[in-house]
């Protein structure tokens, strides 16, 4: 009975609003269980919800405007274990000097705990959802007719 409802409309849209107010680890959790029974449900509810991983389908130009406004300690926590996508839609935005600095600061940091990536990674995706609220980045991605 539960399959039936989280399919319904109004299921997903439940599920999604709590999502938003999860944090990332939760998320990916949530959605690994979810892809095993019901992987249609997993595809909505990525319409619905931001990821980190979204990353690679945002603007440049609000790329460029988030890496000014986020430091690069924490773009270098939050790129350990990240999607190639990511990592490229963010170095295509930099400038030689912030490439060669964030690649110095991943250097020095070295090994990261998970907590500390996930920590990193959502301060970074409260900027990008005060940028995607102030129409300053958008993400779009791929065969999906949301854009953020």
């Amino acid at each position: 009975m539960a399959k039936t409802q989280l399919g319904t409309s109004t299921g997903l849209e439940i599920l999604a609003n709590i999502m938003r107010h999860c944090d990332a680890k939760t998320n990916r959790h949530i959605m690994n269980g979810l892809q095993k029974d019901v992987p249609h449900v997993v595809l909505e509810l990525r319409k619905k919800i931001m990821m980190f991983e979204d990353l690679a389908y945002a603007d440049a130009r609000g790329v460029q405007k988030l890496l000014k406004l986020i430091r690069t300690r924490d773009l270098a926590v939050s790129l350990k274990g990240a999607p190639p996508a990511v990592l490229k839609n963010l170095a295509n935005n930099m400038s030689q000097r912030g490439l060669s600095d964030l690649k110095g600061e991943i250097t020095l940091i070295g090994p990261a705990r998970e907590a500390d990536v996930e920590a990193a990674r959502e301060r970074i995706m409260a900027v990008v959802a005060e940028l995607i609220n102030s129409k300053e980045l958008y993400i779009s991605r791929p065969n999906d007719d949301l854009v953020y």
